[in-house]
């Protein structure tokens, strides 16, 4: 099975982010997607951990000679180098998009030990999670 040449982001990676800058090859499309999952509030970026909501976000698909770099540069941005101690894990997900369900990598917290249930950002009207960052950003 080939590895996907897509990537889910749900925070700081998406169009008008903080970080959406970092990404360092240009996406063929971005389309809407929803994974099932629990989404926290960290503050100034979310953590995507198991659970049972619909959690709303972009899919980014790329070239697949382009994946190489991308994920090196994003394992770098989301501090993932696979080791005990890392902030977040990337790894395989599947996701839901208006054509149908799409694998992608995506970035899990890691330090699941550590989120409280008052972090949780619940289901809104349209059923889904989405995180929104502060309107009063960090100094």
């Amino acid at each position: 099975m080939s590895q996907p040449s897509a990537i889910f982001v749900y925070g700081t990676l998406k169009r008008g982010g903080v970080r959406e800058k970092c990404w360092p090859t240009k996406p063929l499309n971005i389309e809407p997607a929803t994974v099932q999952g629990a989404l926290y509030d960290l503050g100034p970026y979310p953590g995507l951990a198991s659970g049972a909501d619909l959690v709303a976000g972009e899919l980014w698909h790329f070239a697949e000679d382009d994946m190489p770099a991308t994920l090196a540069a994003l394992d770098e941005v989301e501090g993932y180098s696979g080791a005990a101690d890392d902030w977040y894990r990337r790894t395989i997900i599947e996701c839901r998009t208006s054509s149908g369900i799409v694998l992608a990598w995506t970035y899990l917290y890691a330090r699941t030990n550590e989120l409280q249930d008052s972090q949780r950002i619940r289901p809104n009207a349209n059923g889904s999670c989405q995180w929104l960052p502060s309107l009063n950003p960090e100094p």
